[in-house]
C-alpha cells in the first residue's frame, strides 16, 4: 500500500484530468486508488515501476515534458500509472504525491517496488502525508 496525497498543490494535473474527463476530483481519486495494480516492468530511472492499467483514466503524455518532476510524484500516461522515485524530467501527468522513498541504495533491496508486485494507492490527507515525510 502506497500512501498518496491527491491535492493540486502537489499534483498540477489533477484538476485538469478531472475536467478533461468530465469527472469530479474525488471521482478521479476513487478511480485511481480503487484498483490493485500489477508491476509490469521497471525502467527509465532506478526504482521507477510501470504499473497498470488505468483504462478509465487514460491520458496522453505531455506534449513538452517537465524539466523536473519531484520525487514521489504519482503520475499517469496512456493507461499506466507510476511513482517517480527521484527528481527527474518527465512527461507524465501528475495527480498526487507519495511520501515514501521508492529507491534507496542503502536498503536491501534498494527498490521498494519490483516486477510482479501488486500495488495499491491509499489516499491520505496533508497531515499524514507530512508525518510520513512528504514535502511539497
Amino acid at each position: 500500500m502506497l500512501p498518496v496525497w491527491y491535492h493540486p498543490s502537489v499534483a498540477p494535473d489533477l484538476e485538469w484530468l478531472a475536467e478533461e474527463n468530465a469527472l469530479s476530483v474525488d471521482t478521479v481519486i476513487d478511480l485511481h486508488s480503487d484498483p490493485t495494480y500489477f508491476a509490469y516492468a521497471t525502467g527509465f530511472a532506478p526504482g521507477f515501476c510501470y504499473l497498470g492499467t488505468t483504462p478509465k483514466l487514460a491520458v496522453p503524455r505531455l506534449a513538452t515534458p517537465r524539466s523536473e518532476v519531484p520525487a514521489g510524484s504519482v503520475a499517469l500516461a496512456d493507461q499506466q500509472t507510476a511513482v517517480y522515485p527521484g527528481p527527474s524530467p518527465g512527461g507524465w501527468r501528475l495527480i498526487g504525491s507519495c511520501p515514501l522513498k521508492l529507491f534507496n541504495l542503502k536498503a536491501a533491496p534498494p527498490a521498494l517496488l519490483t516486477v510482479g508486485d501488486s500495488v495499491r494507492f491509499e489516499p491520505v490527507g496533508e497531515s499524514e502525508f507530512r508525518a510520513l515525510g512528504g514535502s511539497g
